[in-house]
């Protein structure tokens, strides 16, 4: 298994987080401020706790993605740790955060780290709704279920458009997979149009697949095209480093065999 990231994209994003995060807690701090010392400003307090609400939310947004320990491209990984070489994750390169390339098929891999009891009926998922202390600690979690199965056909979409500009002789279909990778999850399956899978269950799924195959000339091209956009986005690539520098050749001069107390004493005769 190889996996290839963006390490780039990941700090840079991990950095701003941290930079929102600071920033909207500082801001909220000034209005909070203002609203003690000079409650006649009550505006600009009111646009200070906006701006500062907005700023943290996008921290925590982007923390979750890029900071958080274990992050979801990794948790991706740990899934699919022990399938051979020939299996390829490429995280934040392409135009979906996460695609999987096999000797059988290309996927999109869309995360989500919710526990609790999911209904996937068709096109609408849900959290089951049930009173309890998870469901009210669930308010404090930056992740929500959104809408996966929209998000996993944009991805998708995005993917196939990109790969008829970049490789357009290469005969591949696109699937799109949402992967829960909370242990805690409970999937109730009522024909979703887009699969969705416990992170658990992924390699052996991928390992059972029973479809058609990629050629091993478009699976070539595709690993091409994919491993050339990740050298274009100065990805950092986790499986195989960069090799080092092959040593610097010794010159002639430098060659030349030291010599010997003997050759010495010849040349000084």
């Amino acid at each position: 298994m190889k996996i290839i990231n963006n390490t780039r994209l990941i700090k840079r994003r991990a950095k701003v987080a941290q930079i929102f995060n600071v920033g909207g807690i500082a801001v909220l701090g000034i209005g909070l401020a203002i609203s003690l010392l000079r409650p006649q400003y009550s505006l600009y307090t009111l646009i200070l706790l906006i701006i500062g609400v907005a700023a943290s939310q996008y921290g925590i947004a982007n923390a979750y993605r890029y900071a958080r320990k274990p992050r979801p491209d990794e948790e991706l990984a740990d899934a699919l740790k022990g399938l051979d070489d020939r299996h390829r994750l490429y995280n934040y390169i392409l135009p979906a955060y996460h695609v999987l390339l096999t000797p059988r098929q290309l996927y999109v891999l869309i995360s989500r780290g919710l526990g609790g009891k999911i209904v996937c009926e068709g096109r609408k998922w849900h959290l089951e709704r049930r009173f309890s202390l998870g469901r009210i600690l669930r308010v404090f979690n930056p992740e929500n279920l959104g809408n996966p199965v929209r998000e996993a056909e944009w991805d998708k979409e995005a993917l196939e458009e990109w790969l008829r500009q970049h490789a357009q002789d290469v005969q591949a279909s696109v699937e799109a997979m949402v992967v829960f990778t909370n242990p805690q999850v409970d999937l109730d399956l009522r024909n979703p149009v887009v699969r969705p899978i416990k992170a658990k269950s992924l390699k052996d799924s991928l390992r059972k697949s029973d479809g058609a195959g990629l050629s091993s000339e478009d699976y070539r091209k595709l690993a091409a095209a994919f491993e050339e956009a990740a050298r274009k986005a100065g990805e950092g690539q986790e499986a195989a480093r960069k090799a080092p520098p092959p040593p610097e050749e010794k010159t002639a001069e430098a060659s030349k065999p030291a010599p010997t107390t003997a050759n010495k004493r010849r040349t000084r005769k």
